[in-house]
């Protein structure tokens, strides 16, 4: 079995003299039989210089530098001066350590049980960095290297590594080069793993199977045209298809061969909006059309998009902090604005098309920023819904002082019918909103339905001596839920972490499997609530545990809501309540009930609030009677 090479030589970027160096080293060494090089592959927006993947060995990335480090322009601990004569943080580690953490945990669905078989999964991605110029103390001294995992590797090292006789000490040479097998490989998950990530490589999508795309109704049709030469926002009430314009339109462009970001605010939505472009762009007449869902659209979260900007132009790229609070984000956004200034933008940064969804969890700062890469020759496309402002951003959107210089003409539109929520549920929505005083845009009915029993809203009122007996009470609805659906089609929604830990390693121990967004620590961990978001995925058979903040966006036809107080605590069996404030039932019951979708096959969805908030528990006269005693110990419907 000889190497397999998949080359990108592009004449308007020809390869270094490192690069080509290692190719050739590639071809000709026999230690690279059955690898598989990826030269410059595209993916979501990241180009490194290459990608090695072997089924039972491991993966590989490594970055190529030509750079002579006994120049004035390259300083220590990982510096370079920019044309302004402004050194930048350029240190090439945090770069390719970035490229691994991303396909890690945004690309690839599979690393979800990669991480759960083992507690070092993250070294079966490892990363190098090569200096075709330099000598091995010029370069472990610029890139401050002596602490890190990423490898340093001169010509010294490739011409080592090239004669096949010679053995490699992992230390100096990877785990993939020095082993026979890699230890991922028991059971064949190295190989899906790689099978998965070979596929987005070549831009083949992660799954062809997915069911037809969507038909849009006239005024989605409408709203996703293509509009070039436009800056525009467009509001619309839950379930009025804004996602899926989002989507349609980023398909329509790429097929045009024009360059598209996708943005939103939160984690768990971009894999729902990455589903979503890749339903709707259908099975092509000729499968290489596909490969534009990956060469051509690129779908991240702001902060992501940002750390993105600033590792691919190599300048402060290090984000093991918290660089998702708003100290960072300003520093970070300034550092990449002062670049911006007197450097030109990668070519493959500058889009055609910006798409946002869940535009008021933006800020108006946000947008101005975003210009810098937009083309001008598409559209700039916001869609919001100022009922869902979660994080206190305001309606900023809509604010004439705070859009100046933005580029919107006159009022914003509006979608003012939903499609997807069901009848019962609208009406739901709106009492729950006239008894709180909640202010908000009706939500018209595009048609009428007619109701089935298999359509049911359920509120529970509880008073639980003891967490075990809360937890018991979830599962049984839980288990009710079962009777008739897939543990696909369910998500549990909390209003605090603390409630979703317990819950989340509860149902863990009885057996199932599920994706969650919390620190199970329960330290608050924002690092730790990150790993579980990448993990929130489409798709994976699992049971959804999620804070309504991160179910934005999405739709399921079986909601439990667990409607607590957010500092709700426990000591070992002791529930300990605190406050709660109006503003969170208020949240908490609209987002969670307008996520709902009736099931395709049938229209079936449950709806099912288990309230723990005495002053609240009123609101089961509104709901439908359960006819089925699943709890003996509940109190009322």
């Amino acid at each position: 079995m000889t190497v397999t090479i998949i080359e990108n030589f592009n004449l308007n970027d020809p390869r270094t003299d490192g690069e080509n160096y290692l190719l050739n080293m590639f071809r000709t060494c026999p230690r690279f039989k059955g690898w598989t090089v990826f030269e410059q592959p595209h993916i979501n927006s990241m180009k490194p210089d290459f990608v090695l993947t072997h089924p039972k060995k491991g993966i590989l990335i490594i970055e190529v530098k030509d750079w002579d480090l006994n120049s004035s322009v390259y300083n220590k601990n990982g510096y370079i001066r920019g044309t302004n004569g402004i050194y930048y943080e350029s240190n090439p580690i945090n770069q390719v350590e970035y490229y691994k953490n991303n396909i890690l945990h945004y690309q690839l669905s599979l690393s979800v049980n990669l991480s759960e078989r083992f507690s070092r999964y993250y070294s079966c991605i490892e990363t190098v960095v090569y200096f075709h110029y330099a000598t091995k103390q010029e370069a472990v001294e610029y890139c401050n290297a002596s602490k890190s995992y990423t490898k340093i590797w001169t010509k010294t090292d490739i011409d080592y590594i090239g004669n096949s006789k010679n053995q490699l000490n992992h230390n100096e040479y990877t785990y993939a080069l020095s082993r026979e097998n890699s230890f991922f490989a028991s059971d064949g998950l190295l190989e899906k793993i790689v099978a998965e990530l070979n596929l987005h490589l070549q831009h083949a999508d992660y799954n062809n199977e997915r069911r037809h795309p969507f038909i849009l109704t006239s005024d989605q049709k409408k709203l996703a045209n293509l509009s070039p030469g436009s800056i525009r926002r467009w509001s619309g009430v839950a379930g009025s298809g804004k996602s899926l314009i989002i989507a349609e339109k980023a398909v329509q462009a790429a097929k045009l061969n024009k360059r598209v970001l996708v943005l939103s605010y939160n984690i768990t939505l971009r894999h729902y909006l990455r589903d979503l472009c890749s339903q709707q762009f259908g099975i092509e007449k000729y499968q290489d059309e596909r490969k534009k869902l990956k060469s051509h659209i690129t779908i991240s979260h702001f902060h992501d998009f940002l750390k993105l900007v600033l590792n691919e132009h190599q300048i402060g790229a290090n984000f093991k902090e918290n660089s998702e609070n708003e100290v960072y984000e300003n520093i970070y956004m300034k550092t990449a604005n002062d670049y911006i200034k007197s450097h030109t933008i990668k070519p493959h940064l500058e889009f055609d098309y910006i798409l946002i969804d869940e535009g008021q969890d933006f800020k108006a700062d946000w947008i101005r920023f975003l210009k810098n890469f937009f083309t001008g020759r598409g559209e700039l496309f916001i869609v919001y819904d100022k009922a869902q402002d979660l994080y206190n951003h305001g309606v900023w959107i809509e604010d004439s002082e705070q859009i100046k210089d933005i580029g919107f003409r006159g009022k914003p539109g509006h979608l003012k019918y939903t499609h997807r929520l069901p009848n019962k549920i609208i009406q739901k929505i709106g009492m729950i909103r006239q008894t709180l005083e909640m202010d908000g845009e009706e939500i018209l009915v595009a048609k009428q339905e007619q109701e089935s029993l298999f359509q049911k809203t359920l509120w529970y009122n509880y008073r639980p001596q003891t967490l075990q007996e809360k937890l018991q009470q979830v599962v049984k609805h839980l288990r009710y839920t079962l009777d008739a659906n897939q543990l696909e089609d369910i998500v549990v929604l909390t209003t605090n972490e603390n409630t979703g830990a317990e819950i989340v390693k509860h149902i863990n121990n009885l057996g199932f499997k599920t994706s969650h967004v919390y620190d199970l620590i329960r330290n608050k961990d924002i690092e730790r609530r990150r790993v579980e978001k990448w993990k929130f995925q489409g798709g994976t058979g699992r049971l959804k545990i999620s804070s309504y903040h991160s179910f934005k966006g999405w739709q399921t036809p079986n909601v439990i809501l667990i409607l607590d107080p957010p500092t709700t605590n426990y000591n070992g069996e002791q529930i300990i309540m605190g406050n709660t404030s109006i503003e969170t039932v208020q949240n908490a019951l609209f987002i969670s009930m307008s996520r709902v979708k009736g099931r395709s096959d049938n229209g079936q969805y449950n709806f099912t609030c288990l309230n723990y908030l005495t002053e609240y528990e009123h609101f089961g006269d509104a709901f439908d009677e359960h006819h089925e005693e699943i709890d003996h110990g509940r109190i009322g419907v």
